[in-house]
């Protein structure tokens, strides 16, 4: 059987969902979904419990925090980690999910493709991931092997990129990590400022992983000039001119009704 762990703060409209195709679809195939809640105050709680959920409760919050928690509650050795705005799609997700794990020696990890272009580089290496810092676990949905997530805990202190960071670890360490042949939907409408500080969480991020050096102040500002004035600009009157196609498209549909008529 396969744990389900999902991590929320506030999300009670997308969790609602997720729990209930998940209670719909995948009930004989989940042991048990645990929802690691970062001082919800909506009705996230409620819901959860509609659900039958074991809830855990995180304060000092870092999404390796609560994945660590979550895992450590679980008494699966298979881990399903879902963000409350994912969920798996198929009829035999957990089945072929549990079928694959089965077969593999040394294995940390799944990683589910959702996208043309992670199915194309998954072909190519033969479903094996061989760049965990860019292509490893997506926390959003992914499989952990508790048994190796006992000898190597998520690191809690990264603001982001926590799941990747892992991925290289483990994999330095002689483990496997593998592409999966299932696909989840993964569906948010992110505010403004959550999008802004996800920007700051993932560059962050991203320079502490490949320990490069931060871009210099006037690169920056560049950069914003050159999205403003060129990027932005070019954008708009791509679309502009796309709509006008559009209008005149349509004005041949009507004159071609007119004349049937």
């Amino acid at each position: 059987m396969i744990s389900v762990v999902i991590r929320n703060k506030n999300e009670s409209q997308y969790l609602k969902k997720v729990l209930h195709i998940l209670d719909t679809l995948y009930k004989e195939d989940i042991d048990e979904v645990i929802l690691v809640d970062n001082l919800s105050t909506d009705s996230s709680l409620e819901v959860a419990k509609s659900y039958n959920c074991k809830i855990i409760s995180i304060t000092n919050f870092s999404y390796g925090r609560a994945i660590n928690m979550g895992i450590e509650a679980s008494r699966n050795n298979y881990v399903l980690l879902l963000s409350a705005h994912a969920i798996p799609i198929g009829n035999h997700f957990f089945k072929s999910t549990l079928s694959f794990l089965k077969t593999k020696k040394d294995i940390a990890g799944l990683r589910y493709i959702n996208s043309f272009n992670n199915y194309e580089r998954a072909l190519e290496n033969n479903f094996l991931i061989k760049d965990p810092l860019r292509y490893g676990l997506m926390a959003a949905c992914c499989v952990v092997v508790k048994s190796v997530w006992e000898q190597h805990k998520v690191n809690e202190d990264l603001g982001f990129s926590e799941d990747k960071e892992w991925s290289y670890r483990v994999m330095h360490e002689g483990f496997k990590i593998y592409d999966f042949n299932e696909t989840f939907f993964y569906f948010i409408n992110r505010s403004k400022s959550s999008l802004v500080k996800r920007h700051k969480n993932e560059t962050l991020a991203n320079h502490q992983l490949f320990k490069t050096n931060p871009p210099s102040r006037i690169k920056v500002i560049l950069g914003l000039v050159k999205r403003i004035f060129f990027s932005n600009t070019k954008v708009f009157f791509g679309t502009a001119i796309l709509d006008i196609k559009k209008a005149i498209a349509t004005f041949q549909v009507i004159r071609i009704l007119n004349k049937k008529d």
